[in-house]
């Protein structure tokens, strides 16, 4: 009988798999991926469409901040004498406040032609050095109160958007005050100002326009004054 002691069972394939393990646990994992993921292009086309929808809508409607508006809803109020004897109170008008063309001006038109009258390249026409603001007064008048759509060619650069009308928002001392301040107050403009008989006129003459204006149309209105 052999005294020889047992001979140790063959672990040669134990240690190849704890080898494979430590192996696969050790491997360095990949870099993550830096590439910038850009979203679908119909994406970026709707937030500029709503960016432009709402200036136009802001500058339309969010009204102004001054206090040009409260003085302007007391002096449409009335002044009442004491009672003849006999008779009723006399209404009497009260004194008309002063209507500011810078303050109109801010509220109402800066939101998209920017607050020096530059408006913005490619999308809001400039106001400053423009044809259509400092010659023919009928011009100017007639686009603040029916609008302008379509294309429209000014100081070299080629525009395609709608301004909306203001006749129903602006009456004829307002919108001869904006327009004055706009030909003759912004940098660079000189012409003269115009006055709200003047408006007043034009508003019963184009009474007859329902949509804004294009450019081809304004030239015929200003050949007619």
């Amino acid at each position: 009988m052999s005294n020889e002691p047992p001979l140790p069972p063959d672990s040669s394939q134990d240690e190849t798999s704890i080898l494979a393990i430590h192996k696969t646990v050790m491997e360095e994992t990949p870099d993550p991926h830096e590439a910038i993921h850009v979203g679908p292009r119909w994406f970026y086309y709707f937030i500029v469409a709503a960016l432009i929808f709402g200036s136009f809508y802001l500058g339309r409607h969010m009204g102004e901040y001054g206090t040009q508006t409260h003085i302007g809803f007391l002096s449409q109020g009335q002044e009442t004498s004491p009672a003849e004897p006999g008779g009723k109170a006399e209404a009497q008008p009260a004194a008309a406040a002063s209507v500011s063309g810078a303050d109109l001006y801010q509220s109402r038109c800066s939101t998209c032609h920017q607050a020096d009258g530059k408006g913005v390249p490619g999308v809001f026409p400039p106001l400053v050095d423009s044809p259509y603001v400092t010659g023919n007064p009928t011009i100017p008048v007639a686009i603040v109160l029916k609008g302008l759509q379509g294309p429209i060619h000014v100081n070299g650069k080629d525009y395609n958007g709608l301004m909306p009308a203001w006749a129903d928002q602006m009456n004829d001392a307002e919108i001869a005050a904006v327009v004055s301040h706009i030909r003759g107050k912004l940098e660079g403009n000189k012409a003269d100002p115009v006055e709200g008989e003047f408006v007043a006129r034009l508003r019963e003459e184009l009474k007859g326009q329902a949509a804004p204006y294009t450019a081809d149309e304004l030239k015929a209105v200003g050949a007619k004054q």
